[in-house]
């Protein structure tokens, strides 16, 4: 596999725009932003909590929060504006955004608004759901 992984902007951000790993018999090529298991000690003891695919209006953001979860956010369509923790950065559609456990974390949905699926590993005991945080200087300005 290639050991190359395409990183922009920021820690948190990844993209395929890596060389392929053919595998199956030569009839897949996989493109991979995380390899196989290479999340396997950050997330054992974890549970599939859920995968969806969202959407947020155009100079909207999703409500800053965090959660005991690893969630990634693959964009789909649109420009938006990414914070996780202290980091700022733009995002756009075949970026994959991974959030670590308990950092605080929101997304602005840009002039055109965003879609995008989510999927999220979680150590959350039943019952246990996001806290809602703020943030100083955040949402970006209407014209970001």
């Amino acid at each position: 596999m290639s050991s190359k992984r395409a990183r922009t902007v920021s820690q948190y951000v990844y993209n395929a725009d890596v060389d392929p790993l053919v595998q199956h018999a030569g009839t897949v090529r996989s493109y991979f932003m995380f390899g196989p298991q290479e999340m396997r000690e950050q997330t054992l003891g974890s549970f599939l909590e859920f995968i969806n695919e969202f959407t947020v209006e155009a100079h909207s953001i999703v409500e800053p929060h965090f959660h005991n979860s690893h969630e990634f956010y693959y964009m789909l369509t649109g420009r938006g504006i990414m914070r996780v923790g202290a980091e700022v950065f733009e995002v756009g559609p075949g970026d994959l955004i991974h959030t670590p456990p308990n950092v605080p974390h929101s997304l602005f949905g840009g002039r055109s608004g965003t879609r995008a699926l989510a999927f999220s590993w979680g150590f959350q005991k039943p019952g246990e759901d996001y806290t809602p945080t703020t943030f100083d200087n955040w949402p970006p300005r209407a014209e970001d």
